[in-house]
């Protein structure tokens, strides 16, 4: 008998858990969090209370919030003198959100680039790119609404729609089969994506609605179809 053992993965945690930390702060512990960040070194609570204008008290409930959070790490200074050795605390995340987004946005920009540099057929491989994400996409298309028989392309069009604004898009329904995308996850402040990353997106919508359809949906992405937003048709295959 062939014995299966499962293996608990490691390495650092994956950034969902910090996100979630960041948006649930108050303005105060977000306000800690940029003061301690902009130190170097690791500060006390007598240090952030002294730069902040706060009572050592508030600074240090606030601080254990953002310890459990793991936003924050702590660390025993040495001992000096009688009495318990004060903790020193460091900022271990990114103040904002939007870091996390620019990092995701600058990879993709970057394996874009590399397929236009190194493969034969870059559009291809950013198609397939985006045809493997759109697979990893189903657990979300499983959980949201199904699409009824009776009304097959109008429905599988608002599932696209609630997938995609749940992703980051802002996406509306301009009609019942036409959506407009007012926002981009892979797009940095001030900078026009790389045109392969498109291309992903392309293969990512192609694969969702193959696999909600079974091939009687198509879509199509027009990119940059307005002033501010891309938009995505959807009709019956011919």
């Amino acid at each position: 008998m062939t014995r299966t053992t499962t293996t608990t993965a490691r390495g650092p945690a994956s950034p969902r858990a910090m996100m979630q930390a960041l948006a649930g702060l108050s303005a105060a512990q977000h306000a800690l969090l940029d003061e301690i960040s902009r130190h170097p070194r690791p500060v006390t609570v007598a240090d952030v209370a002294a730069a902040m204008g706060l009572h050592q008290n508030s600074v240090r409930d606030s601080l254990a919030v953002l310890v459990d959070a793991r936003l924050v790490a702590r660390t025993r200074l040495p001992a000096v003198g009688r009495g318990r050795p004060s903790w020193a605390y460091e900022s271990v995340a990114p103040t904002q959100a939007a870091a996390l987004s620019r990092e995701f946005a600058d990879v993709c920009d970057a394996v874009a680039e590399h397929l236009a540099t190194t493969d034969p057929d870059p559009e291809g491989a950013a198609h397939d790119i985006g045809v493997r994400w759109g697979r990893r996409m189903m657990d979300l298309l499983a959980a949201g609404p199904q699409a009824p028989a009776d009304d097959l392309v109008d429905a599988h069009a608002g599932r696209i729609r609630l997938l995609m604004s749940s992703l980051g898009y802002q996406a509306r329904a301009d009609e019942p089969t036409r959506i407009t995308l007012h926002q981009c996850p892979l797009r940095t402040e001030g900078a026009v994506p790389v045109p392969l990353v498109c291309q992903m997106h392309r293969g990512m919508l192609d694969e969702m609605l193959q696999t909600m359809s079974g091939g009687a949906v198509v879509g199509t992405l027009t990119p940059f179809a307005g002033a501010d937003y891309c938009m995505i048709e959807v009709g019956a295959s011919s």
